[in-house]
């Protein structure tokens, strides 16, 4: 009810700031345009108009959905009246659509219920050595963690001690996580995981010219860029065109093996209809 009362009340502001317009109206329904015999109703448009928008973006608004409908449907008409019979006959190609869906539909429907998305890390393993040649990186990428602290607080000296050795297995990561809810503006410490250097340089102020020498020549980075201080620790690195590592392309190829998988399972279901069919004498081929 609300947002009738909110259409309302811009119908009338509408009707008052353009009074020259002429609107229809009906027990049920108002209209807001016609071209030829095809009429546009207040209804068809009360979806369109977000609520707690001001009169006067509402009016526009309406102005531009109704100019809208007006120009797509002059259009419309002045096809329909030009245009040959031949030319707006679309049942052979709405037929194809519709048959396309339905496949599409069945085929999603069987993947869901009867594909096996388990892949077993040997799985992985194997097609990653098996296809070396195919993991050629594009980018720089690297291991790292960091913390940003402000400049101000009085645990700068601890943040960058924990980010010179995150490394050390005696050092207790659950409490350095722990520091870092507590004291830090931004952090990271999955220094396991391979990321793109250009993700790092979105959260470090690194100016560089020559990524691979930076990376080749910087282990530890502390950057003061008032009012934070940055603290990064480059566990280890790999330079565009090196082959990608395994880590780094386990999810990838985990798809690419669902994939295949899926087509498979497809292929194999269409070769069984088909032989079924032929079994049963389901068709002719003339």
């Amino acid at each position: 009810m609300k947002k009738w009362t909110q259409i309302s009340l811009i119908l009338l502001l509408l009707m008052s700031s353009f009074a020259c317009k002429r609107h229809l109206y009906s027990d049920k329904e108002t209209v807001l345009a016609r071209v030829g015999e095809s009429y546009l109703y207040l209804s068809e448009l009360s979806e369109n108009i977000p609520r707690n928008i001001n009169n006067t973006d509402s009016i526009q608004m309406l102005n531009s959905l109704v100019d809208n409908w007006v120009r797509k449907e002059l259009l419309l008409q002045h096809a329909d009246k030009n245009l040959p019979d031949s030319l707006k006959d679309f049942s052979e190609q709405l037929r194809i659509y519709e048959n396309s869906l339905t496949i599409y539909e069945f085929k999603k429907k069987l993947v869901n219920q009867r594909l096996d998305t388990v892949v077993e890390t040997k799985e992985i393993e194997k097609y990653y050595e098996d296809h070396l040649k195919d993991f050629q990186l594009k980018d720089n990428i690297l291991q790292f963690a960091f913390i940003q602290i402000p400049i101000q607080s009085d645990s700068v000296d601890q943040a960058k001690e924990y980010i010179q050795n995150i490394a050390d297995t005696a050092l207790d990561r659950s409490r350095v996580e722990v520091f870092c809810q507590n004291n830090a503006i931004d952090y990271y410490l999955n220094d396991e995981h391979w990321i793109s250097f250009n993700e790092l340089i979105k959260r470090v102020p690194i100016e560089t010219y020559n990524q691979e020498l930076f990376l080749e020549n910087n282990k530890f980075i502390e950057i003061k860029d008032h009012p934070y201080w940055y603290f990064a620790n480059l566990r280890d690195f790999k330079i565009k065109e090196d082959v990608s590592p395994l880590n780094f392309e386990k999810d990838h190829i985990r798809n690419i093996i669902l994939n295949r998988r899926k087509l498979n399972m497809l292929n194999s279901l269409e070769n069984d209809i088909y032989e079924e069919a032929t079994r049963q004498q389901q068709f002719e081929i003339y």
